[in-house]
């Protein structure tokens, strides 16, 4: 399966692909990868890799469990992927239907352990990159199982999304990680509601840099904080919850 430039990433894929088959069988529809590894700056070091499947029906408990043996035992052969593998777990009628009813979504993400969550319009951003910029690995095409959603009503979700980091920020005060994944979002969402697409979060610093030059070397060092799990002295805390206040009332 060579999906990536990247022989290890592509054994990970495989390794999830296998194993929801061996789980799904024919409950699986498709299953799609998206995020930096989609737009071509995607760091081996510090990256996610970004998945969704589409089933049939919506995922059950049972196959929760059986979902996390599978992710335990990917983890004990690529330990280094720890909290960096992303998957959501959708049914094909939860996302036809997303803007006007709820269903339960399985999900596992960086700092997420593996549930389930019942998601409506609130998971409008993720479908609309699957379906913008993501790629089908197996089974029906992405563009069939998710409907068409157009840019204005994206722009509209992330400002929302950004705007929140004002409280979220608030959460962050011990890790440098934390507070350069907050920088780094607010950077992207400025770029997607001034410009109305989507680009990775390193491709939106760099940019952000010219556009904010007064925080240049804020972003500069929160390329750096991003691959950080420590603590933090409170001073970088208060130079991240000032930008990502800024960020929010230019939004």
């Amino acid at each position: 399966m060579k999906l990536t430039q990247h022989n290890e990433v592509n054994d990970i894929l495989k390794e999830l692909m296998d194993g929801h088959l061996e789980i799904f069988g024919d409950k699986l529809v498709g299953f799609y990868l998206y995020g930096s590894l989609m737009w071509g700056d995607f760091d081996i070091s510090a990256s996610d890799i970004d998945t969704m499947c589409a089933l049939e029906f919506e995922v059950t408990h049972d196959e929760i469990e059986l979902l996390r043996e599978m992710h335990d035992k990917i983890i004990i052969i690529y330990p280094q992927w720890k909290d960096r593998i992303e998957v959501q777990y959708a049914s094909v009628e939860g996302l036809k239907y997303f803007r006007s009813q709820t269903s339960k979504i399985g999900v596992i993400s960086p700092g997420e352990p593996l549930h389930i969550v019942e998601g409506g319009i609130d998971w409008l951003d993720a479908w609309y990159l699957i379906r913008q910029y993501g790629k089908t690995i197996y089974g029906v095409d992405k563009d069939d199982v998710i409907p068409k959603i157009n840019q204005e009503e994206f722009v509209q979700t992330i400002c929302s999304y950004a705007y929140g980091f004002r409280e979220r920020i608030k959460g962050y005060k011990d890790c440098l990680g934390s507070q350069a994944y907050g920088i780094l979002t607010m950077c992207r969402a400025l770029y997607t509601v001034k410009t109305g697409e989507q680009i990775s979060k390193l491709a939106a610093a760099h940019w952000a840099m010219d556009f904010l030059p007064e925080y240049r070397k804020l972003i500069e060092v929160a390329l750096q904080w991003r691959k950080m799990k420590n603590t933090c002295p409170r001073d970088t805390y208060d130079i991240s919850e000032k930008f990502i206040n800024d960020v929010a009332r230019r939004l």
